[in-house]
């Protein structure tokens, strides 16, 4: 997800704006009180993941039938939506997360309409008085027709919403719906938790001849009748934040990728009238990032749908297979756009592979943020590796840990104080860079593989949708290893503070020592380079020595292998806090 502080990636005088935006995106908005403000929405509704109702993890989302019919002009959209379910458990009471400003016409269980006095969603969390309980092993539909406008996004996509505007000459309706910072229930009811997304989903998007409705998956069908047009898509595992409505003139770039796993990828890119040429210059991207990405990583997840990109007047989003995209087609020195590629890694880290707990998001914007050194590396080479790291590196605040351990919702993560918020991003892809110091380039992307496809030898075909967590990450690195690197997930991941490595010259010697939080132990090895000769010190005890004379030239950690606490950085992170413009952020 696109976030202020990954323009740093674009600035010349790296951690000088770097950290800077970093500390801008921190930022939380205010909150909303007032229930007749357009963007208000209940704390349930803001809720994503979580600790959930029992009778809701007793589910398993077999199948979404969503119809929508949107009137731009009246910014309502009016829904028809079906949830195949079956239970793992036996319930007493259906629980769905709804927006409670929808006003509900009519609910169906298997076909059968309820009475209304047999449903309530005061604060958004619908909830359905069952005749008797549905047994584990069932499966059963639940319909709901509803009708109304949508919240408005209050701060799109960071605390998402619906946004209705106007191209920019004014001509057209431009409608986006970002579900991050509130999911699934502000367009339709669901079940708004990473593990409970529906396995197939079929999109019925109803909007005003003339305009197009992008979608989720692979388009079917299009359908023309009394000035409407629908646009019908199928897509499968859709993330519970990852669905989108678009509504626009759009005017769509096509073309194929002939992957190198002998499969074919539909490549897609909706754009607005008059940005022809930008649009063409990206999409000549489109070819080299899938290149990028099967090589690094492995096959595109989604191949039998599309690589999709949508133009939107917001910053990007990871919408399944149709990601955000708002930039204005800057150029920068890498030859390369970053705001698509940061989005575009998320069809891994976060699509193919999503958090089964959002205390665990690091493994999302982390390891999606690291996808930028990455491609730096293989289109550009060391110097352009190590140009993205550096401004990740000046953001890095330390304030709580990357992982609380706990079962939390995103905004416990990303939005509020209690929660690791920007780190998540920097720290994550420098814990990813420093582990892939540590065990090595095939054990490190040997191990990706297996979080994200679930094996290491994937191809088009013989994988499914992953979920994970770190504990599940550090089982996967040891068990590729061969070796216990709890030690490193737990000073990295489960701490705040930075490990700190210390050094004194003494008889003719350098000694150096690791100081961690709590004293955990911390056995990384460390390269010392003395008078042009470099060597490697085991650090088995958190100590090491390598003689070195008071005249001796002397650099640890020469190729910046490993995140550590810098007194420079943060020197320069309290200056950066007390300059006026940072102080006005």
């Amino acid at each position: 997800m696109k976030r202020r502080l990954l323009s740093l990636m674009l600035c010349g005088a790296a951690a000088l704006c770097g950290a800077g935006t970093a500390f801008a995106q921190r930022q939380v908005a205010a909150s909303i009180t007032d229930p007749n403000d357009p963007k208000y929405v209940t704390e349930q509704t803001r809720k994503m993941g979580g600790v959930m109702p029992p009778e809701q993890l007793a589910l398993v989302f077999d199948h979404l039938d969503l119809a929508l019919k949107v009137f731009p002009d009246r910014q309502r959209v009016e829904g028809d939506v079906t949830l195949n379910l079956h239970t793992k458990a036996q319930i007493g009471t259906l629980i769905l997360d709804f927006f409670p400003k929808f006003a509900i016409s009519a609910i169906y269980l298997d076909g059968k309409k309820l009475a209304p006095g047999s449903y309530a969603n005061p604060e958004g969390q619908l909830r359905i008085a069952l005749a008797r309980p549905i047994k584990a092993g069932t499966s059963f539909a639940a319909r709901v027709v509803y009708a109304g406008t949508p919240p408005l996004a209050k701060r799109p996509p960071w605390e998402g919403g619906t946004t209705w505007m106007k191209t920019p000459d004014g001509k057209y309706p431009w409608i986006d719906t970002s579900l991050w910072g509130g999911g699934c229930d502000m367009l339709y009811p669901c079940l708004d938790h990473p593990t409970l997304k529906p396995a197939t989903s079929d999109l019925h998007y109803t909007v005003p001849a003339g305009l197009m409705a992008p979608g989720n998956g692979a388009l079917v069908s299009k359908v023309e009748k009394d000035g409407w047009t629908t646009w019908n898509w199928h897509a499968r595992s859709i993330h519970t934040y990852g669905s989108v409505l678009d509504v626009g003139p759009y005017k769509v770039m096509e073309g194929d990728y002939k992957s190198r796993f002998g499969n074919v990828i539909p490549m897609r890119f909706y754009y607005l009238p008059g940005e022809e040429k930008q649009a063409a210059e990206l999409f000549a991207e489109f070819p080299q990032t899938l290149d990028f990405w099967e090589n690094m990583i492995g096959p595109y997840p989604w191949a039998d749908q599309k690589m999709g990109v949508i133009r939107v007047p917001y910053s990007g989003l990871e919408n399944q297979t149709l990601i955000g995209y708002s930039n204005d087609y800057p150029k920068t020195p890498y030859g390369w756009d970053w705001l698509m590629n940061h989005e575009f890694s998320h069809e891994w880290f976060a699509n193919q592979l999503s958090n089964a707990n959002y205390d665990d998001l690091w493994l999302h914007e982390g390891l999606g943020s690291y996808a930028q050194p990455l491609i730096a590396q293989y289109l550009g080479g060391e110097i352009d590796y190590m140009a993205q790291l550096k401004p990740q590196r000046a953001g890095i605040r330390n304030e709580m840990p990357l992982v609380s351990g706990q079962e939390r919702p995103e905004k416990a993560v990303y939005a509020d104080p209690t929660g690791p918020r920007g780190d998540i991003y920097t720290k994550g892809s420098w814990v990813a860079h420093t582990l892939r110091g540590l065990i090595g380039d095939e054990a490190f992307f040997k191990a990706i593989r297996i979080l994200v496809y679930g094996r290491p030898d994937p191809k088009p075909g013989n994988f499914t949708p992953q979920f994970g967590t770190t504990q599940g990450f550090l089982k996967i690195v040891n068990d590729v290893t061969g070796k216990d690197y709890k030690w490193f997930f737990d000073v990295y991941l489960y701490r705040a503070a930075l490990p700190k490595l210390v050094a004194m010259r003494e008889g003719g010697m350098l000694k150096l020592h690791w100081q961690t939080p709590d004293n955990l132990p911390f056995p990384m090895p460390v390269d010392v380079r003395v008078d042009g000769k470099t060597v490697t010190l085991p650090m088995a005890d958190g100590t090491g020595a390598v003689p070195a004379t008071a005249q001796a030239g002397v650099t640890i950690d020469p190729n910046s292998k490993i995140l550590m606490q810098s007194d420079a950085i943060d020197k320069y992170q309290a200056w950066r806090a007390a300059q006026p413009a940072a102080r006005a952020n």
